[in-house]
């Protein structure tokens, strides 16, 4: 009977079972049907199961589809239990690396929590780097994976590890290995065939200047910077700019950057805006204003100036346009009420009443104007004396007097101010 035979299928992992469920379907028609009722609902709610976890799982093809890739199928040579993911969800989970004896790039990543799991091929992975993690006593690292073109699912995963020996089982694992230099090994080893690698920060890219406060006399590779609301950390890399750690992560590649320039160039701080191409689907952190339809612009704000010197000598180093003096830009800074306007005066001052320097870069051109607007703000609240409104102008000494005295109030209160920084 096909009645029989289904539940010889569906108990053949188990002889006994099997047998004493047969016995009990021949007795009767309707121990037979309750029998097979019960294959029914179990393989249906399995079935389900599957569905729902499928759901889950990362989709790294561009089709749409699940990737058809069983890593459970292939063996594992590194697994870490416990590890800290930030994105795209908060929680520890183990992070294996399963792969083929004979072909290192026939693999992937397997990431497991108690209930989602996340298949990562080789293939897909785009971009990975590794870089140091802020503001922190113990030295730890972020790997940063960023994936091609998934069509649905997530396409960035974050995952921290700290500098510490590595002491689990590994063949690959060296005698003075840590969990960092390990899992950098690893990857690397899957990546090679593919052309990729991960991206460290380095010097000769860009160092911060100002002092690491939690582990002193280390070298910092981040600058601290503000999109809109989000405050997190820039990173000028070898290959690109990289603004984390929050979701999303910002990657910036060289061949999508149009030009950087600069905005709001005080004494203590100054913005940061890079043009960068829109990607394929439109969508951009920051907004197109006043960029054109295939570009937008990016503004990280209140960078330390500090770092001024470093960042404009790592985006003259690449290469990178610099587009200070933009008119889009320039807008922005000379507005109808920019003090600098109210001169007028032609002559050897430009249309904007500031007097050219010959031989300025337009860095330090877009620097020296940004200084007098400064120095015109300064000298007007010095010549206003609220309480000599009653008073003639021509009363010198009294008025240069009281001016001093106002720019000790402004002074302390530039002060007030870095104490708030």
């Amino acid at each position: 009977m096909a009645e029989l035979d289904q539940i010889r299928s569906a108990f053949a992992k188990d002889n006994d079972l099997c047998n004493r469920v047969l016995a009990a379907a021949q007795q009767s028609r309707d121990q037979l049907q309750l029998s097979l009722d019960i294959i029914r609902y179990f393989t249906q709610s399995s079935t389900a199961s599957e569905r729902a976890s499928k759901k889950r799982k990362l989709d790294a093809t561009t089709n749409g589809t699940v990737a058809s890739l069983d890593l459970t199928s292939l063996p594992s040579n590194l697994s870490l239990p416990d590890v800290s993911f930030t994105i795209p969800f908060r929680k520890k989970a183990s992070l294996a690396f399963h792969a083929s004896p004979t072909s290192p790039s026939e693999g992937g990543l397997l990431i497991t929590t108690k209930d989602t799991s996340y298949t990562i091929p080789f293939s897909t992975i785009a971009h990975l780097f590794c870089l140091p993690v802020p503001e922190k006593t113990t030295k730890q690292h972020n790997f940063v994976l960023i994936l091609s073109s998934p069509s649905s699912g997530e396409s960035q995963f974050v995952f921290n590890l700290p500098e510490t020996p590595y002491t689990g089982p590994s063949s690959a694992a060296g005698e003075h290995d840590t969990h960092v230099s390990l899992t950098g090994r690893t990857l690397n080893a899957h990546l090679a065939p593919f052309g990729r690698g991960i991206v460290l920060p380095s010097e000769d890219d860009f160092a911060s200047a100002i002092p690491q406060a939690h582990r002193k006399g280390e070298v910092s590779f981040h600058v601290k910077a503000h999109l809109g609301s989000k405050e997190g950390y820039l990173f000028f890399l070898s290959t690109g700019v990289l603004f984390g750690f929050k979701k999303p992560v910002l990657f910036f590649p060289f061949d999508k950057v149009v030009s950087t320039s600069y905005t709001s160039v005080l004494q203590r701080t100054f913005n940061l805006v890079i043009t960068v191409q829109k990607d394929a689907s439109g969508s951009g952190e920051g907004g197109a204003e006043e960029a054109g339809d295939d570009t937008e612009d990016v503004e990280f704000g209140m960078l330390d100036q500090a770092d001024f010197a470093g960042i404009d000598a790592f985006v003259k180093g690449k290469g990178l346009d610099d587009a200070s003096l933009a008119e889009a830009r320039k807008a922005k800074r000379v507005g109808v009420n920019d003090p600098r306007r109210k001169k007028g005066e032609d002559g050897e001052e430009g249309q904007n009443g500031v007097k050219e320097e010959e031989g300025e870069t337009e860095l330090e051109k877009a620097q020296r104007e940004m200084q007098e607007a400064e120095d015109e703000e300064d000298e007007e609240e010095e010549d206003y004396d609220p309480g000599s409104e009653g008073e003639s102008e021509g009363e010198g000494s009294e008025s240069e007097g009281e001016g001093e005295g106002e720019g000790q109030v402004v002074d302390e209160e530039g002060g007030e101010e870095e104490e708030e920084e």
